[in-house]
């Protein structure tokens, strides 16, 4: 029989931003890149998330050069309810990254302020339900920006599909170690042009001789690492049995 142990992290409340400590090489390259965008270009969204009365809608200036060469930044339309989560996927969406799991990048925001009549530039890396508009407005014009930034943590998840794609055998996914079950169907179904309901869709841990069925909210690649030669992650309909 399969088994294995999961463990389920405590949540606690999270404040506005969180503040990462940065390494030497990561915070060098953003000081160095300039405030000045050369491009112009203004990304009109079809729909902004439903806000309350009390929110407003404005624009993120956010530079994307290092997730696409080609361009400097991408403004987006989001209002002050706008989480970091949700600003990651409408920029790539933008660049039709659909396939690329959200959790493996991050918004940074820099903030310059002045002392001793110098400017001084701090890094913070953004919490998954900050609200960028939000703490733009707390600073001048101009005293801040934004940095879309790809994790190069990833691991690699190789999911079978053979079930739901007849044509392939299975599709390797670059995951998060946040990137739940649910998460990954998501990512395959969207590898696949398949835009059924994800909730129709399991992940099956599998034996030659058992399988067990993954938990949604569970971390995959927690779940693959404990994985021996023998074991195949498996998507199909959760009723085909």
């Amino acid at each position: 029989m399969l088994k294995y142990q999961v463990r389920a992290s405590s949540h606690s409340s999270r404040p506005l931003y969180s503040v990462s400590p940065t390494s030497s090489t990561a915070s060098s390259s953003f000081h160095d890149a300039s405030l000045t965008s050369r491009s112009n270009s203004l990304v009109s969204l079809n729909s902004i998330d439903s806000c309350g009365s009390d929110a407003d809608i404005g624009a993120l200036k956010i530079d994307t050069s290092r997730i696409k060469q080609c361009t400097d930044y991408k403004t987006i339309r989001v209002s002050t309810n706008t989480p970091t989560k949700t600003v990651i996927e409408q920029v790539l969406n933008k660049f039709k990254l659909t396939c690329r799991d959200t959790n493996l990048f991050e918004l940074w925001m820099e903030i310059i302020t002045k002392a001793d009549g110098k400017p001084v530039r701090t890094l913070m890396k953004l919490d998954s339900e900050s609200r960028p508009l939000e703490l733009q407005r707390c600073h001048p014009a101009g005293m801040s920006r934004f940095v879309l930034h790809m994790n190069s943590t990833g691991t690699l998840v190789r999911v079978y599909d053979h079930n739901i794609s007849p044509q392939s055998n299975y599709k390797s996914l670059i995951l998060s170690s946040l990137t739940t079950a649910d998460e990954a169907i998501h990512l395959v179904l969207a590898m696949n042009r398949r835009h059924n309901d994800d909730s129709t869709y399991g992940l099956f841990l599998t034996a030659p001789d058992a399988e067990a069925q993954i938990p949604g909210d569970v971390s995959l690649v927690s779940i693959a690492s404990m994985c021996k030669a023998e074991h195949k992650i498996v998507i199909r309909l959760v009723n085909s049995l």
